[in-house]
């Protein structure tokens, strides 16, 4: 059986859809199953991945990500967010010295951050924002 690609305004249609139906999402790999099943006609058969998705979902504007991690190599450096993979940002403090040390990273995309005990995400809540009124 093959598949097609959906353009990410598909996705994201159909992305808004299943959060307006249940509000939240527990998982990556149930949203992937509800995104897909709600993209899927009887004429074609789309596939997405779920690090696509929840790039989508990050961008989107109306997707609250919750991060749950674990503890991991604190000597691990790390650049790019493991979440989605922009640069981090250096969160800085001065010492009493008047030198400066990083304290965190933060990502200013998805709000990632981790310290000085590396924080390696384990799983995704997707929230549908709510409207400002």
């Amino acid at each position: 059986m093959s598949y097609h690609i959906p353009s990410d305004d598909k996705i994201k249609a159909a992305l808004e859809n299943v959060l307006k139906k249940f509000r939240t999402v527990q998982s990556q790999h149930k949203l992937t199953k509800l995104v897909k099943k709600e993209l899927n006609t009887k004429k074609e058969n789309f596939g997405v991945n779920g690090s696509r998705l929840r790039n989508i979902a990050i961008n989107s504007g109306f997707v609250k990500l919750e991060i749950h991690s674990r503890e991991g190599d604190p000597k691990k450096l790390m650049t790019k967010c493991p979440v989605c993979g922009i640069t981090l940002k250096r969160v800085k403090n001065l010492t009493i010295w008047g030198g400066e040390v990083t304290i965190e990273f933060s990502c200013p995309n998805c709000g990632y951050w981790t310290g000085k005990k590396k924080r390696i995400p384990t799983r995704y809540v997707f929230h549908l924002k709510k409207k400002k009124a």
